[in-house]
């Protein structure tokens, strides 16, 4: 649907931090719901405490969890959903970003998870992408921090809307 070739990439047309209240009408808010009764008085819940399968099962392909390691820092793929696989051309669970040299997807979050390790707090944003074939697909991403020792982050769940953008649609 959204795939592209190994060689070619897309490109991000810009990217906005938007408020939570920005996509109350969006599914992914059933991850943030959720995350916010697990973590209770904590800024964010331990990873063992935030468990995919008592989402909505429609939502949990737009997901991914994630491990931070280091230093220096990297990205653990520990689950990667089949339908961010299907956006992005790649399947990512089970592999490290930078240790294993993924290229072409993730580098928001490379951008961003310092900023979250950082705040402690839930981000979400609106990216806009052009892709190869000359359509725009928007992206809106809640990331939201988890903690294992109660004090830093360890780890990260996002949940992910995506949509063309058909305003850019060429005509046939």
């Amino acid at each position: 649907m959204f795939g592209r070739s190994a060689d070619v990439f897309d490109r991000v047309v810009g990217s906005d931090e938007i408020a939570l209240d920005d996509i109350a009408y969006l599914p992914i808010m059933a991850a943030y719901r959720y995350w916010d009764e697990q973590r209770g008085g904590n800024f964010a819940p331990p990873r063992r405490s935030f468990r995919l399968e008592e989402l909505p099962p429609r939502l949990i392909p737009y997901m991914a969890m994630i491990d931070f390691l280091g230093p220096p820092l990297d990205f653990y793929y520990r689950f990667f959903g089949g339908a961010m696989a299907e956006v992005s051309g790649r399947e990512l669970t089970g592999k490290t970003y930078y240790a294993d040299k993924i290229e072409g997807y993730g580098f928001v979050n490379a951008r961003l998870f310092p900023i979250l390790i950082e705040r402690k707090t839930p981000m979400v944003h609106r990216t806009t992408w052009e892709s190869v074939r000359g359509l725009r697909l928007v992206t809106v991403t809640l990331r939201l921090p988890l903690s294992n020792d109660g004090m830093n982050v360890d780890g990260a769940v996002t949940a992910n809307s995506y949509e063309i953008d058909r305003t850019s649609v060429r005509p046939a």
